[in-house]
């Protein structure tokens, strides 16, 4: 009997094995697979099924004692209760955030897929899209370990929540210290790893698709541009790049349509955490006891990095996809063609392309709302600056 063929991924040969390994060990702790391989491997043993729900119900019941805790302890204590909310809105976003990528899995995968193998042709392009995975990863380690030892340090020396806990359960008749220590160990654990692990690995990983969408758009305008140069742009050449630029263009669309509305909801996160770490800081930074606001130094710096990070890569989608546009519109027609009918056909595909340049506003949509783009990218840093500026000159 002959031996069934092995198969070969052929994500092997594109040189990002590693890359791969990563996003499968990074998302599989959380019971999500969101890495480049094919449906076939998928798995669908009830192993995993059983993995997943477990770790989305632990995540809500933590969510929820955490909501209680926090109602207890304001109906007797006023302090720190923004803090306390801003906390709940993050480990609500992550959740959410975590049933979204658990429900699209199968179709995130697929057009992550495809737009690796977009590359495939290039190969400075994927080692392009590799080195900068990579420092993304670099970027993911350096604020994971700052969160987590700040985070830690300060429970610690401060045991704050800790209190909280203990405080809520008294009032709800719960007067057993061992069972609120544990309880708020176990919340305190699930907020570093829902709300900061999880939530960075998602900013990262979305990162990581949107620069794979520019060098897409990198490669097109990369065709375009020797075609020019060449003064041989055939009407069937035309028509080939105006068909890629538009494929290309439907993935954009498609991403933004499986991350909506959680890009909407990251951006806000990431720019009200923003506000109120640095409103923080500044009411901290009085008592001059430099550990009881460094906490806030390291969140702000996490919170900047991602922002930043987010923007600028979904941003570069928008700039390389009109990037050849100027170009293509002083194209000088070669007007010495022999038929009419040739003719026709190139300046009708001609225009079909600069239409399809022109008339689309390519690039990642934020729930329909706007299009990350360098000007919106602008318009966000100058609000958070305003409200900085505007913060320690009334302080």
């Amino acid at each position: 009997m002959a031996e069934k063929p092995k198969i070969i991924d052929p994500v092997e040969n594109l040189g990002l094995r590693f890359i791969n390994r990563v996003w499968r060990v990074l998302f599989g702790v959380f019971g999500i697979q969101l890495d480049m391989l094919g449906i076939e491997h998928y798995s669908k043993c009830w192993k995993k099924i059983i993995f997943a729900v477990f770790i989305r119900v632990l995540h809500a019941v933590n969510i929820l004692h955490y909501i209680v805790v926090i109602v207890y302890y304001k109906l007797h204590y006023s302090e720190h209760f923004f803090g306390l909310v801003s906390m709940t809105y993050i480990q609500v976003i992550a959740f959410f955030t975590a049933i979204l990528c658990l429900k699209n899995e199968k179709k995130i995968a697929a057009a992550y897929r495809k737009i690796v193998f977009n590359l495939s042709s290039a190969e400075d392009l994927l080692k392009t899209f590799d080195r900068h995975t990579k420092l993304y990863f670099f970027v993911l380690i350096a604020t994971t370990v700052a969160i987590t030892a700040n985070q830690i340090a300060k429970e610690i020396v401060n045991d704050h929540y800790h209190q909280i806990c203990r405080k809520a359960h008294a009032q709800m008749g719960i007067h057993n210290n061992y069972l609120s220590n544990i309880t708020a160990l176990i919340d305190y654990c699930e907020i570093i790893v829902f709300s900061y692990w999880f939530t960075d690995v998602i900013f990262v990983y979305f990162a990581h698709l949107c620069k794979g969408l520019a060098l897409n758009f990198v490669l097109v305008n990369r065709c375009l541009e020797a075609e020019l140069r060449a003064t041989s742009l055939t009407s069937s050449k035309l028509n080939v790049l105006r068909h890629k630029y538009e494929y290309i263009s439907g993935l954009v669309d498609e991403i933004s349509e499986l991350f909506s509305p959680l890009i909407l909801f990251w951006i806000s996160l990431l720019v009200l955490n923003l506000c109120f770490d640095i409103r923080a800081l500044q009411l901290s930074s009085a008592t001059g006891v430099f550990f009881s606001y460094s906490r806030y130094i390291v969140q702000i710096f996490r919170s900047t990095i991602f922002l930043f990070l987010i923007l600028k890569v979904a941003s570069q989608i928008n700039t390389q996809a009109h990037l050849m546009k100027r170009k293509l519109f002083t194209k000088v027609m070669d007007e010495s063609r022999d038929r009419d009918t040739s003719k026709v056909t190139f300046y009708t595909n001609y225009q079909l392309f600069s239409d399809s340049i022109n008339s689309f506003n390519v690039g990642i949509s934020v729930s329909g709302l706007f299009t990350i783009t360098v000007t919106s990218c602008i318009n966000i840093v100058g609000t958070i600056l305003t409200y900085t500026i505007v913060l320690y000159q009334t302080a």
